[in-house]
């Protein structure tokens, strides 16, 4: 096990590794240098923070070397050393000082992994051992955790760039343990029975739209109270100027209805306080109107009335889109390929380009139950039709770096601004927004 572990994490790519020749020397008249403001305490007696300087040779012939050199150079650069209590060099000596330090870094990286052309010793880039990995083990590792692979051009495989510490070793054995843990977490589900989990929309995503509706409509109530004191303030005489510094102010010449109004009733006298109606303030107020109920409430009660909404849903574009959310008992889940199964339809008389939907991951930010954590795994379209729904069926991974849960929307326009746009103008016509294109009855 340590041996495949070991060959996996760390290749020596092209053989046996070789002495390097050509000495990387970092100039001895910075010794005095060293000798004032770092051996104080980092000699052999004091070794303050177990760091010992003073058996550092100035001579750079291994890795190890390297990197203490390294660790000098990046605690100087960050003003860390010397401490603020302790006397600090001139500027001019100091950056004489790492500016030869730096350049004999770069001179010792690129002589300690390679030698005149050839590769002595070398890590796995990131693909590399990605690959190695799942054709090792079945498991599709995150390997993001790993060194970057940049410094070289357009190529990942040059060894001159695949510089390697003890620190980022661990990271590909700590990598590697987590692959072999999760192999025998596979090998030990193979005897367990099958497990289906179905997701039926109308238990989920239609509640939660029927539970969403209730609230706006709740708050449009308490909205239209407000409202009608602001209304009833904006006809008081003393109250022209203001409403004169408002229509100026965004060049308006009717504030009837104005959203501008109501954002700006604060300036008003004898206008309710927003908060005695359950709004933070004025703006609140008038964006629980324009930014949900005006917005979303035509939309999504014409969907829930529409045919099949009781044994199914109908996937939403625009404002307001939404996801099916398939998320098992964790429990439950051993890491390996699930078969996902979508029955699904696409509406008569739909657009076409609309009959396309995407498997991803979830996102879980500000509890919003929309839109995919990182870019969809998959996108298939949609043959079936609602007399005659259709079964698709793709394969998801569990396992390493991937959540146990996926959610299915309809395909998303890159330009959403655009598409928004075109839902308001739609919306002017129909009196609700996008007609339904896509239409579910379950996923499992």
């Amino acid at each position: 096990m340590a041996h495949w572990l070991f060959l996996a994490g760390f290749l020596t790519a092209c053989g046996v590794a070789q002495a390097v020749e050509t000495e990387v020397r970092f100039p001895k008249k910075h010794f005095n240098f060293f000798d004032a403001y770092c051996l104080d305490c980092h000699d052999t007696d004091s070794q303050k923070g177990k760091v010992d300087l003073e058996a550092l040779s100035f001579n750079i012939t291994s890795i190890e070397q390297a990197e203490l050199w390294q660790k000098v150079l990046d605690a100087m650069n960050a003003g860390e050393m010397p401490p603020e209590k302790k006397t600090q060099p001139k500027s001019v000596e100091k950056a004489d000082f790492l500016e030869d330090l730096a350049k004999t870094m770069v001179l010792a990286r690129k002589k300690l992994s390679d030698s005149g052309g050839q590769i002595t010793m070398r890590r796995l880039n990131r693909r590399e051992y990605h690959n190695t990995i799942e054709s090792l083990t079945g498991v599709n590792l995150n390997v993001e955790s790993l060194p970057p692979d940049g410094g070289a051009g357009s190529f990942d495989t040059v060894g001159a760039s695949q510089f390697i510490s003890s620190d980022q070793f661990e990271q590909y054995l700590e990598l590697g343990r987590t692959a072999i843990d999760e192999a025998f977490a596979r090998q030990a589900s193979l005897d367990k029975n099958v497990l289906t989990f179905r997701v039926e929309p109308e238990k989920t995503v239609n509640v939660m739209s029927a539970n969403w509706m209730k609230r706006l409509e709740e708050a449009h109530q308490r909205f239209l109270g407000w409202k009608a004191g602001v209304d009833k303030a904006a006809l008081a005489p003393e109250n022209q100027q203001a409403l004169e510094k408002i229509r100026k102010k965004y060049n308006i010449t009717d504030l009837t209805n104005s959203i501008r109004l109501y954002q700006n009733a604060d300036l008003l006298k004898g206008v309710p306080d927003a908060k005695n109606f359950g709004f933070k303030d004025s703006n609140d107020a008038e964006f629980s109107f324009r930014g949900g109920y005006d917005r979303m409430y035509a939309y999504q009660k014409h969907y829930a009335e529409l045919p099949l909404s009781d044994r199914g849903t109908y996937l939403k574009l625009g404002w307001g889109f939404q996801r099916i959310v398939i998320s098992p008992p964790a429990d439950k889940l051993a890491p390996g390929e699930y078969k996902l199964r979508i029955r699904a339809g696409a509406v008569k008389g739909s657009d076409p380009n609309r009959h396309y939907i995407q498997i991803g991951y979830p996102q879980r930010n500000n509890d919003v139950p929309a839109g995919f954590a990182g870019k969809p795994i998959s996108g298939h379209q949609v043959k079936g039709t609602t007399e005659n729904p259709e079964i698709i069926e793709t394969i998801v991974k569990i396992g390493s770096g991937n959540p146990n849960e996926f959610a299915i929307q309809e395909r998303q326009p890159e330009d959403r601004d655009l598409y928004r746009k075109q839902f308001n103008r739609i919306k002017k016509e129909n009196g609700y927004g996008y007609p339904p294109a896509v239409w579910i009855d379950w996923a499992e």
